[in-house]
């Protein structure tokens, strides 16, 4: 199980305010979850590959992510322990 984590990107970035929290059972299903709650942003970083590279060399995947309106996020995925 995957924890998935999006947070609203203010003051150029130095403040984070928490917009969503969830789980998912896989990281596909992360995916699909962030494409339901940002549906403008573009998710092709997002492939399983990737995610599942940086969470086995430091345990999460991180990254900041910005909708056609221009608001800005940081979208969190790491493994439930």
């Amino acid at each position: 199980m995957f924890r998935i984590a999006i947070s609203r990107l203010t003051d150029h970035g130095r403040r984070i305010t928490p917009e969503h929290r969830g789980t998912a059972l896989s990281i596909d299903e992360a995916v699909l979850e962030l494409e339901k709650i940002l549906p403008t942003v573009d998710t092709t970083v997002f492939g399983g590959d990737a995610v599942q590279r940086s969470v086995n060399r430091v345990n999460d995947f991180r990254h900041d992510v910005s909708t056609t309106e221009g608001d800005r996020y940081r979208v969190v995925i790491a493994p439930m322990m």
